[in-house]
């Protein structure tokens, strides 16, 4: 890396991806289809082994003697837990910094210092930040600092795995969710997608939305409040790849032919500080019950969690094949070991693995 941080981070998005590779996981836009598919077989492998004593301890030692740093400036359950989950499924010891004001954050360390700092103790971090550019910086700072690991045949820099970078960017979330749709619908090609909520600083809602180019007849469609809509950064993107996509005004609007619903909740805590309890879903973007009566036997309702009242808590008791949102979280531990496993090179040993 010679390039200065500054000049780094000034780069478009589409500039930086080539420099970034296959070493650290910063963005959606990095992967193309071969990877993402090698990923989701990755994730089946590791799945039907680890259900079994010996699959098990044999998936427990594909990555030994190796550290795992789980650096959350933000609140999590469902990534971080996965995370851990899935190092503990390779192998990997974990600590974690989940209280910045209880690091040397607090006493006014910049986040390389930090970095630089976790690079001397870690093999890999996994990090969510409300700074946008923090995974970047994060990225920059490891390719510049004097320490390597050894992944298969390579010495690369500690990979860098962003759990949610800012309003804009949840890679690992958006592979989740195509390895969870995948399952349920067989393949993404030709399938309609409705997106709804706060689409515009809904970071797993964007960074989805950036994996529709790999799938040829992928359909997006877009429900939400004027004020939540998706942003041009994303639109311009698929129109320059090719995708058809649509707003429509509610989300009755975008279930007729919908094969997958994915609902995201209102993210006011961009907001600011309150006062008066959360932002509630407007109740034309409210997932009902009578939506499921409208959706087709084949469809999946999903959401990344947490949710709060945009979906209907009866839906919850339905013993329902199309209420999908459980499984993903779940799904978000297997999609999660072959990230690591294929970062650390031991994907193929998982997939020869498997008859």
């Amino acid at each position: 890396m010679d390039l200065s941080l500054d000049a780094f981070l000034a780069l478009p998005e589409a500039e930086q991806v080539p420099l970034i590779g296959d070493r650290a996981v910063l963005y959606a836009s990095q992967f193309e289809r071969a990877t993402l598919d090698r990923l989701c077989a990755v994730a089946e492998a590791a799945r039907s082994l680890h259900r079994t004593q010996h699959g098990a301890t044999f998936l427990g030692g594909r990555i030994p003697n190796r550290m795992a740093l789980n650096f959350f400036a933000q609140p999590s359950s469902r990534t971080f837990m996965s995370f851990n989950t899935a190092q503990a499924a390779l192998g990997f010891e974990r600590v974690s910094v989940r209280d910045v004001g209880r690091s040397s954050m607090s006493k006014g360390e910049s986040l390389i210092d930090s970095i630089r700092t976790y690079i001397s103790y870690v093999d890999v971090i996994v990090m969510r930040h409300p700074d946008e550019d923090a995974a970047a910086t994060a990225f920059w700072a490891a390719s510049r600092a004097h320490r390597r690991l050894r992944a298969g045949k390579r010495e690369v820099p500690i990979p860098i795995i962003s759990g949610g970078s800012g309003s804009k960017h949840h890679p690992t979330q958006a592979l989740l969710d195509v390895y969870t749709l995948q399952r349920h619908l067989g393949s993404l090609e030709g399938r309609t997608l409705l997106l709804v909520g706060d689409l515009r600083r809904g970071r797993t809602a964007r960074s989805l939305a950036q994996l529709a180019r790999l799938y040829p007849g992928l359909k997006l469609r877009f429900a939400a409040p004027e004020a939540y809509q998706m942003l041009p950064d994303i639109t311009a993107q698929l129109d320059a790849a090719g995708v058809d996509w649509e707003r429509v005004p509610t989300l009755a609007d975008g279930l007729s032919g919908a094969d997958a619903v994915y609902m995201t909740r209102i993210q006011d805590e961009w907001d600011g500080p309150k006062t008066d309890g959360h932002v509630a879903a407007h109740p034309d973007f409210r997932f009902e019950r009578s939506h499921l009566d409208q959706l087709a036997d084949h469809a999946v309702l999903l959401h990344p969690l947490p949710k709060r009242d945009e979906i209907d808590p009866a839906i919850d008791e339905l013993n329902d094949p199309r209420v999908g949102y459980w499984h993903q979280e779940r799904n978000g531990v297997w999609m999660r070991v072959a990230l690591l496993a294929w970062l650390f090179g031991v994907d193929d040993v998982i997939l020869e693995a498997v008859p």
